[in-house]
């Protein structure tokens, strides 16, 4: 990429920065003498006039529309014709990321790493890059996501700042501590529930759980309808949001409900979704919101039960969906609002819809930018006059965590559209097989774990050559592990980064061929070792990366480099063994499976 000149030191400059990275500037200029001599992001900002001769680059003209004339034209007549509009690089970026291929494990690497830059003190996100405050409702609602994703001792920290900033009638605020929320307080409640297993002492929790839940009914109407304290916040468009949204605010109510057997906030939860069904059924089936929100209201007809109503609604906006995979912000504009997209996404994705799905992430996908975080929208590549409104220039921390939901129900969309293609057995004297049974056979009447376990076929084996163990399965795909019901195999859902038992609960726990598709590889490691017992065995047989063009692979697939994996396996293990070459029946090239074998500290 060219090196830039900068003009302009303010909000769009670092719009500007985030594009196209600063490594790609040189300098800084701007008409306001007090700012020379400061730095902005580490680049240096000049006074103009003292230095304009020295501009042989490009200028990025990175101001407002308003300005944008007035610069021009001072440009102009000092002999400078190179320049464009930070509006002009942003469609120019946003085209070429649309016209090529991403990488999508790359994407959620820097959507990781930007999530990990932007947590404050280690405990809670910020609203967004120009306001870098904690945001308690993205808190909230962080904490599923980042358990999903393995990253357990975040969520935990999350939540203990969540349990510190309640308000003594049981409610949340906004970012500035101003107001209490309806909306906030809901998806902060999400989080705790989510976050419950995590606290080892459950009785402060469960008090702030309840109080939250209970705060919300007192803001509620005979009718049913949620009326919040404040609306400041969500702005005096109703085409933008309206308090439709508090349809989302509904499932951790119920959950809260079964968890600690309150019937009444079932039955409250369920007349306010009547009220909300009755009086706002046209914008619930039609693109009526931003979005963002409106997405809020169709993932929560999913979340109640409402299959039918969230499928009419993802048929309608199907008919807004253009060829490259973008939906509008709203419905009758080209610009687009990332966390949206996202949210889209994941709705089709839940209902079985990978086309649709496909095409509106991959379209967010590669909007993101060079620092890993996505603005809140973003000018469609289509229609360059346009101008986009919603947090154009700040980098939001909701649309990462969408990503990762998406990213997350994508990957089960696709296992359980394919899940018939999966092997239910395997020879007793395939290579792959044996290392498992020899290890599993060091130990005698103890607890096994097979992660990724599809359709069980090392299961079924074990079973029958080592009987006196207790087997468990994991897989992201709950159809899948059907053929394992009438086996002495106890199944649950669960991923790699995120599995569904607690500390120190198996001797011996083994992954075939689903490492490969875990995404964060470090977070299962992580998780592999936080099951397993001091001096049990973590067994991973998977292909190596020097086999690369054997087999096509997917995009979340990754194979291993055999001393990477082995680096990665000694943070947690000891003595960490490998074996190469695994003879396998069917297989053509010998070298292509690995087994890496470790006992954990």
């Amino acid at each position: 990429m060219n090196k830039y000149i900068l003009f302009g030191a303010g909000v769009y400059a670092r719009k500007a920065i985030e594009l196209i990275g600063k490594d790609n500037i040189k300098f800084i200029v701007d008409n306001n003498p007090e700012k020379a001599g400061s730095l902005l992001d580490g680049i240096k900002i000049y006074y103009y006039k003292e230095k304009k001769d020295c501009i042989k680059d490009k200028v990025i003209i990175a101001v407002s529309d308003k300005y944008f004339d007035e610069i021009k034209m001072q440009l102009e007549r000092d002999g400078l014709k190179d320049y464009i509009s930070i509006s002009k690089i942003e469609y120019e970026i946003t085209k070429k990321n649309i016209q090529s291929r991403f990488d999508l494990i790359g994407v959620y690497r820097k959507a990781i790493e930007w999530i990990l830059k932007n947590s404050i003190d280690n405990n809670r996100i910020i609203c967004n890059s120009q306001k870098r405050k904690g945001y308690p409702e993205v808190t909230g609602y962080y904490i599923p996501s980042l358990m999903r994703w393995g990253y357990r001792d975040l969520a935990y920290n999350y939540s203990l700042w969540l349990l510190d900033k309640k308000k003594i009638n049981g409610s949340w605020y906004d970012t500035d501590d101003t107001a209490p929320y309806i909306f906030d307080t809901a998806q902060i409640l999400k989080g705790l529930l989510a976050a419950r297993k995590l606290h080892s002492n459950k009785s402060r929790i469960d008090s702030v759980i309840k109080e939250g839940c209970e705060w919300i009914f007192s803001c509620m109407t005979e009718e049913g309808q949620l009326e919040t304290p404040d609306k400041q916040c969500w702005g005096n468009n109703e085409n933008m949001c309206s308090e439709l949204i508090h349809v989302y605010c509904l499932s951790p109510l119920i959950e809260a409900g079964r968890l600690f057997k309150k019937q009444e906030y079932i039955e409250k939860a369920k007349k306010i979704l009547d009220y909300y069904k009755t009086k706002y059924y046209d914008k619930i089936v039609n693109f009526s919101l931003l979005s963002h929100f409106y997405a809020y209201v169709v993932e929560a007809m999913l979340d109640l039960g409402e299959i039918d109503l969230a499928k009419e609604a993802m048929n309608n906006i199907a008919n807004y969906q253009k060829k490259s995979g973008a939906v509008p912000a709203y419905n009758n504009v080209d610009w687009v609002c990332s966390t949206g997209l996202f949210q889209l996404s994941l709705i089709w994705f839940r209902l079985g819809n990978l086309e649709r799905g496909n095409k509106a992430f991959e379209y967010a996908c590669r909007l993101q930018n060079k620092s890993g975080g996505w603005f809140g929208s973003y000018i469609s590549e289509e229609n360059a006059e346009e101008r986009n409104t919603y947090f154009p220039s700040e980098e939001i921390s909701w649309a990462n965590k969408y990503f990762l939901d998406a990213l997350y129900y994508k990957n089960k969309a696709e296992f359980e559209a394919t899940y018939d293609c999966f092997l239910s057995e395997i020879d007793i004297n395939d290579e792959r097989y044996s290392v498992v049974k020899n290890v599993v056979s060091e130990f005698n009447n103890i607890r096994v774990l097979d992660l990724g376990c599809g359709k069980g076929r090392y299961l079924k084996n074990l079973l029958d050559d080592l009987p006196q163990n207790r087997y468990f399965g994991v897989d992201i795909s709950e159809n899948v592990m059907k053929g394992l019901e009438n086996l002495s195999v106890y199944c649950k859902v669960g991923l790699l980064t995120d599995i569904p038992y607690d500390d120190d609960e198996f001797s011996v726990v083994y992954t075939c061929e689903a490492l490969e598709h875990a995404v964060d590889i470090n977070s299962a490691l992580r998780e592999m070792a936080r099951v397993t017992k001091s001096g049990g065995k973590i067994v991973i047989i998977d292909k190596n990366d020097d086999c690369y063009g054997e087999l096509e692979i997917g995009a979340l697939e990754q194979w291993f480099n055999i001393d990477d994996l082995k680096h990665l396996m000694d943070l947690y293990c000891d003595n960490v063994e490998v074996k190469k070459g695994l003879k396998c029946k069917g297989v053509y090239n010998s070298n292509l499976f690995t087994a890496w074998i470790g006992t954990v500290r």
